[in-house]
Order: C-alpha cells, then structure tokens, then sequence
C-alpha cells in the first residue's frame, strides 16, 4: 500500500509541475496559452481530480492500520505481563483460539488483508490416527508440468527506440516537413528550412492483467509459480508490441505501392527507397505472419538456398506482426521513427481481499507495466503494398 500510495503522490506532483511549467511559459513569453498547452493543463487537472480522492482514502486507510498495530501492540504489553512465569507445559495445553490470539502472526496483523499462517500441531491425538498402509494407497499417475516458456524482449521492442522515463505522463515533439539545404550566391537570400513541429502529451499507459489460483495448488505445485509469473510477463510484452502496433497505424506515415501484378518483396523495395529519400537508413520491415510465410516460399522457389534462419529482405530484418495488415508492410528506421517510453517499474501484486475469495482459499496474482508507444518521425517510415490498379510504381513525396 505504502508503494501504491507512494506512485499516485509521485504523479499528482508530476502533473503539477507540468501544468506549472506550461502557464510559467506563457506568463514569461507575455502570451497567452497555446491550444495544446491548455489541453495539457486541463488533462492534468483532471487527472488530478482522481487521483486526490484517491491519496485520502489510502492515507486514511495507512492511518487506521497504524493505529490498530498501536492497539494491538498495547495489548501484548498486557498480555505478556500477565503470562511471565507460565510454564512450557502449561503453554503445551493452550488451547488453538488462545495460541492463535498469542502468535506473532495476529500481533503482527495491519487490520486488513490475511495475516500469515499459524501453524498448529497435533490437529489429531497420534494415539486415534490409523496406520498407514501403502499397499492401499491408490499411486497418481505421474502429471507432467506446462513447459515454462522464456520470456525474452519482442522482436519490434529491439529495433524501436527505448527511452526510460520517471513520471506519470510523458512529452514528444512530432517533426514534419524535411527541408534541404541549397547552394546560395553570395549576397543571395538564404532559403528557409519549413519545419512544422507539433507538441503532444500524454499519461503512460497501463498494461496489466490477472489470474486466480487457489492457495492449495501454489503450495502443492510448486511450478505452478514459474507457469503463473512466466504467461502473466509474456501477456504484458505481447502488448506492448500491439501498442506500438496501434501508434504505428494511428500514425501519418507516408504510403508507397507497386501496381498490379507486382509483388509484396517488389513494394518493400519501393519502400526502402522511399526511407531513403526522406534521409533515413531503414533497419527493418513489419510483415503480418502469412505475408512472412508467403516471401519465405516465394524466395525459395527462386533461389538455389532457399530462405535461412534469420534471413531478411532486402537487407531488413523482417518482424512478424499480427496487427499489420495482410498484403501490406511497414518497411522504416524504427530506431529514429517510433519511440516506447517506458516507465522502468513492472509490478506484480497478490490479494485474497476480493469479494468472496478469503473463504474459497482463493488468490488473485495481478501483473501489470506502465508505457507509451510514440511515432514521431513518421517520414523515417513507409507503409507499403500492391496497388489494386494497374500502373507505375508511386512513392509518397516529400
């Protein structure tokens, strides 16, 4: 709760100091704000707006568990006064409410959640348990665990640009327009280099999902830890690809096309050339599966080799993407094009303080990253496929 309450005072601070920052510019410019510095500032008001109620209720809460732990404490001072001088087997006959209440778990307990377990021994007189026959005992068959998977970075994260941020809410600068220099006479006007450049802000957003598993089976299985932590981290990286997915497709990215009757591999090299002439070296290409599969037969059939592990096209490394388009590809400099912010902080959470779930033995393992994918170099990009209409090639102009 401590952490929690910790990030929400961290974020309200965060979207102060911007919308503060913001009207300090304005009022030392002498101008009045910009559309994008207003909006800037009434979303920060307005997440504040949520988060303030939020930071009371967790305080209020902190506050009642210190204070229970205040009382709690209070009463081991009298209860350890009243039990000096009993004697190890006095303390043998102690009943399970009286040893519960006397633990160091139920001292120790906030007032909210589940306390630790205490332990108890002779649930059942050794003299009233049966014997133990095992040519009785029905042997389970031996159960094979889920194979765990290893987690490793997605392939478009490795040739995006990866940028570490420590605040709630995160800026960029999207540049358009790609001016050229000229050879000037001298004592000639300079030419102007047109640049647009257009501010954006926007709070990091939350990837997170969850899973129910009871008490029994995290104690009995003991892989089922690894299985759990293993599907919940690979969940929150495959989204973290769709987001920049989604931010590319969101994005203004220049289009190029082959005409009919060319072929995906010809359009991808229409592309390079696009990124190129924009001054940017293209470093990879986002193909969807069965498009992927498709250039793999293709070049098989064309080649004496055939495609190879970790073969590219045209020099790019291709990655698959099951958000891309099937006829289509992305073919850029996704290190200069596309940037995810991320937030540095992964957490995993684990609560049985749910509806019903403390009496069903029942617990909730929740995972979740904080990010924001951005493109904004859209000229280092191109969106590239076959035209559905015959005729010449065509590239987006600069």
């Amino acid at each position: 709760m401590h952490a929690y309450l910790k990030r929400l005072v961290d974020e309200r601070l965060t979207l102060t100091e911007l919308a503060t920052r913001h009207a300090d510019k304005a009022a030392a410019e002498d101008r009045e704000l910009t559309d994008a510095e207003k909006t800037a500032i009434k979303d920060a008001e307005t997440r504040c707006a949520e988060i303030d109620p939020q930071i009371k209720d967790y305080n209020d809460q902190l506050a009642s568990a210190r204070a229970f732990a205040d009382l709690t404490g209070k009463l081991e001072t009298s209860r350890e006064k009243k039990s000096e001088g009993r004697k190890a087997a006095e303390l043998e006959s102690t009943s399970w409410g009286q040893h519960f209440v006397e633990s160091e778990q139920f001292r120790s307990y906030t007032g909210r959640g589940q306390s630790s377990v205490v332990e108890l021994t002779d649930f059942l007189p050794h003299q009233t348990r049966a014997a133990i026959m095992t040519s009785d005992l029905a042997i389970p068959n031996y159960v094979l665990p889920p194979r765990i998977q290893d987690i490793t970075i997605p392939p478009l994260l490795q040739v995006v640009d990866v940028v570490g941020v420590s605040a709630g809410t995160v800026e960029w600068v999207t540049v358009t327009g790609d001016p050229e220099a000229a050879v000037v006479p001298e004592g000639a006007a300079k030419p102007e280099a047109v640049l647009t450049f257009t501010p954006t802000s926007a709070p990091l957003d939350t990837l997170a999902h969850w899973v129910q598993v009871t008490r029994q089976a995290l104690e009995d299985a003991s892989y089922i830890k690894s299985v759990i932590e293993g599907k919940l981290r690979r969940g929150i990286t495959l989204k973290i690809a769709d987001s920049i997915n989604n931010a590319l497709i969101a994005a203004a990215i220049p289009p190029a096309s082959v005409p009919l009757g060319g072929t995906l591999l010809q359009a991808i090299r229409v592309g390079i050339g696009v990124v190129q002439s924009n001054g940017y070296n293209p470093n990879a290409v986002l193909l969807n599966p069965a498009d992927w599969a498709d250039l793999d037969m293709a070049v098989m059939g064309g080649t004496l080799g055939g495609p190879t592990i970790g073969s590219t096209f045209w020099g790019l490394t291709p990655i698959a993407s099951r958000l891309q388009p099937v006829g289509t590809a992305t073919v850029g400099d996704f290190k200069a094009g596309v940037v995810w912010f991320d937030r540095n902080v992964s957490s995993v959470f684990m609560s049985d303080s749910h509806a019903d779930l403390f009496i069903k033995n029942t617990l909730v393992i929740l995972a979740e990253t904080r990010g924001k994918a951005a493109v904004p170099e859209p000229l280092a990009l191109c969106e590239v496929a076959v035209s559905p209409v015959a005729g010449t090639a065509s590239a987006a102009k600069k």
